[in-house]
């Protein structure tokens, strides 16, 4: 399995089968972008737009974290159990003892019992993992650690979606608050699978020691929503940007496998927060995105895909909504700047690659105009001076 090719981006999915432009000569950047053809694009949007996200009738968990943790992890545990029983989710708090000499292989124990319960019912589920402490990258692979002890993600993960027959009616959720959690490797698979992390694959994050965690940022945003009857995981991540603080890093969410998001259905009655929920800021933050279309060689080949793809996101839903902020042409493709917002940011990911630019405060500082810049050809060339225009008689 690949590691993400791009670590500083939030994600790195892209299903909808973009292709790589070869080339003779050195080109630049060095990494080629991923091109996608409209037509598959359009085709991928509209299955996410029409897609109400997947409810389950066994919704577990697994939530992990070491005994002899020194982030406040313990405290995390009880705010994610919180969560858990807000969406009705059955979990098991799993503390690994600091006498554990095989912790990895006990937790994948405990994990493929519960698995295995969800197979046997033959009912949709949703299994939750959950891991809160320390996190760090050896051998460019995430472990999560406790002193000189470690619990590699990769043989973790491989428990709950590395065998899709066995496990088809099996969606997962994981939630990583750890130190470069965003490094947390990719399969591809017929169900949904989809990760949230508290950083990217080269960051550290805020335990709940120092300051607010990232826990209790998802905690604050499940507050947010309550009165719904769902949420889609789409929409939590939204919030949970929303109520990130100025310093800390920014969250990772990415969709491992499936078109269809998550939901989580609010069981009917509320349980009250014990965290105050955060003031709202003043500007809302918004993704800026590169996305890059397949083109032609000539240059109405290039208005055509910019014309047809600005009429493919005409009638996708709110939350999809996108803003093109500019477009040019290369030799055999288009590129488009785009503003988004973290939902739509959540829900285009899982089915595009979308190269991330950065985050935004509010709308360009320079005033723009799209237009795909025509090519001169000779009866546009501006006249050499003391030509063109005849002297008036």
């Amino acid at each position: 399995m690949a590691e993400p090719s791009d670590p500083v981006s939030p994600t790195t999915s892209h299903h909808s089968a973009p292709v790589s432009f070869s080339s003779t000569t050195t080109s630049f950047p060095s990494r080629t972008p991923l091109v996608h053809h409209l037509p598959a694009l359009k085709a991928d949007l509209k299955k996410v737009s029409a897609a109400r996200g997947n409810v389950h009738d066994l919704k577990v968990a697994i939530l992990v974290r070491w005994e002899d943790d020194n982030t406040g992890a313990d405290k995390d545990i009880t705010t994610m159990g919180k969560v858990m029983e807000t969406f009705g989710i059955q979990y098991t708090e799993y503390i690994v003892k600091s006498s554990d000499t095989i912790p990895s292989w006990n937790l994948q124990g405990k994990i493929r019992e519960v698995m295995y319960d969800c197979h046997l019912s033959k009912r949709h589920s949703l299994f939750v993992f959950y891991y809160v402490g320390h996190g760090m990258i050896s051998d460019g692979r995430l472990s999560f650690v406790s002193g000189k002890r470690s619990m590699p993600w990769s043989r973790i993960r491989a428990n709950f979606w590395d065998e899709p027959d066995a496990m088809k009616y099996v969606d997962v959720l994981g939630v990583l608050d750890c130190c470069y959690s965003g490094a947390a490797t990719r399969a591809q698979q017929t169900r949904t699978i989809q990760m949230l992390a508290a950083c990217g694959a080269n960051e550290g994050t805020n335990p709940r020691a120092q300051t607010v965690s990232f826990t209790m940022r998802l905690f604050r945003a499940v507050q947010h929503f309550k009165g719904q009857s769902s949420v889609t995981t789409a929409a939590l991540f939204q919030e949970i940007q929303r109520q990130k603080p100025p310093h800390a890093p920014n969250a990772v969410m990415e969709t491992i496998s499936g078109t269809q998001p998550i939901r989580l259905v609010f069981k009917n009655y509320t349980i009250p927060s014990r965290i105050p929920h955060l003031s709202s800021h003043g500007n809302e933050k918004h993704v800026l995105v590169k996305l890059t279309l397949h083109g032609h060689s000539h240059i109405s080949g290039h208005s055509d895909v910019l014309q047809g793809f600005q009429k493919a996101i005409q009638d996708l839903p709110p939350n999809m909504k996108v803003e093109i902020s500019d477009a040019y042409e290369t030799d055999e493709s288009i590129f488009l700047v785009m503003g988004m917002s973290w939902e739509a940011w959540a829900l285009w990911t899982m089915v595009t690659h979308l190269d991330f630019i950065g985050v935004t405060l509010g709308p360009s500082l320079m005033p723009r105009r799209l237009e795909v810049p025509v090519r001169a050809v000779e009866e546009n060339l501006r006249p050499p001076p003391g030509k063109g225009k005849g002297k008036a008689e």
